[in-house]
């Protein structure tokens, strides 16, 4: 196994149990390492732990064990996937579409497992890690006793035109779509899509706030809705009536499908495929206003010559939003950008009522659910920061 001496700096990072290596952590740069391959990382000859190279836009790889013993075998990665399984046994209620493996909150970054039902599905972001997968899927069937119907795999890297996205790894193809249910609400998934499976699961604890919310009788406004399954989780909360405001067609159809898929009234329930700003613009000129607003904000999207970057962006859109939450109503603003603090998020939320005669109390603040399991020492795992706003109370 190749030797990789490292920085001060990093030497610190690694025994802290920060997971990310970058070409800075080195100090010979122009060190060629091999993508996919397991390194030594060394602070000139005592041992700071293993590595896999995983080249990733500006990541060079990910932190392994610190210990010398555990070297990167198939046994190392099976115990490391039953202590995540474990770890789900006793947080996690049994059924629920969950991450039972959160990439570098458990021990190996790149790589994320979802289970829904009897199916796994490995979503795949660095071809340094993909390259170990024979390895891995080895050893994750083995922690599981091959209790399983089926595995997907999804690959979010750049791949050739003649690779598939998503792809049937093992055993028998789920139904498509296969239902799942989350509490009271069923939300069709498709394992097979390319890129996502048509529920965002780190969106549930805001499915969970909007599931025990007083809504009966109210009206709910869903922005930026994508695959976060917020509408049918109202409306099967008795939500009066929602509006899921979807930038492409396929977000649209989408929560179509899960309001479909719980005999929910279409006609009490009216999706928008149309780019936020312009829907509100058009709530604006007709002095629409809603009893809860949900803002979802995705990190970056581009629709049409219109770009949002949350970062930028979210100040203008909460400020164009608040006209639309009536007297004594909520506004749920969420984020999933890994470099947006939440120091940085609640001074944009905060912003935006500058100029404004609206005034709010934070009632609640969620984070990543249970399953999804950061790391102290590497703030970007726990991306997911929701403020749940009163206003005018």
């Amino acid at each position: 196994m190749q030797k990789v001496q490292i920085t001060g700096n990093s030497q610190r990072k690694v025994k802290d149990g920060y997971p990310l290596l970058v070409e800075d952590d080195l100090k010979d740069p122009s060190m060629k390492l091999t993508d996919g391959s397991f390194v030594s990382l060394m602070a000139s000859t005592q041992f700071m732990g293993y590595a896999l190279i995983a080249k990733h836009r500006r990541q060079l790889g990910w932190v392994l064990s610190l210990d010398e013993t555990q070297t990167p075998t198939v046994d190392y990665f099976r115990k490391l996937f039953k202590t995540a399984l474990v770890r789900r046994q006793t947080t996690m209620p049994a059924g629920v579409p969950q991450r039972v493996f959160n990439a570098a909150g458990d021990g190996l970054g790149g790589v994320t497992i979802d289970r829904y039902d009897d199916y796994y599905v490995f979503t795949w972001y660095a071809e340094g890690v993909y390259q170990q997968r024979e390895m891995i899927y080895a050893a994750f069937e083995t922690a599981t006793e091959h209790q399983f119907k089926g595995v997907y795999a999804k690959l979010r890297f750049n791949v050739g035109e003649a690779n598939l996205k998503s792809q049937l790894v093992t055993g028998t193809a789920a139904p498509e779509p296969l239902l799942v249910t989350e509490g009271d609400v069923t939300y069709p998934v498709h394992l097979a899509d390319d890129l996502t499976t048509g529920l965002l699961l780190d969106m549930r604890p805001i499915r969970e706030w909007v599931a025990s919310a007083e809504l009966q009788g109210r009206t709910v406004l869903n922005l930026f809705s994508q695959e976060n399954g917020i509408t049918a989780a109202a409306a099967v909360a008795g939500a009066a009536k929602t509006i899921s405001i979807e930038t492409s067609k396929k977000g649209a159809t989408a929560t179509a499908e899960q309001l479909a898929m719980n005999n929910i009234d279409p006609d009490k329930h009216e999706i928008r495929t149309i780019e936020v700003p312009n829907y509100l613009d058009y709530t604006a000129k007709h002095h629409l206003s809603y009893d809860v607003v949900v803002v979802t904000a995705p990190t970056f999207a581009r629709v049409k010559k219109q770009k949002f970057q949350v970062a930028v962006d979210l100040t203008d859109v909460l400020a164009q939003a608040l006209p639309t939450v009536r007297r004594d109503g909520q506004l749920v603003v969420a984020t999933t950008a890994n470099n947006f603090s939440m120091k940085r998020f609640s001074e944009a939320v905060s912003d935006a009522f500058i100029g404004s005669d609206r005034t709010y109390t934070v009632t609640e603040t969620l984070r990543l659910p249970a399953d999804f399991v950061t790391r102290k020492a590497y703030l970007a795992s726990n991306y997911l920061k929701v403020l749940v706003l009163t206003l005018d109370k």
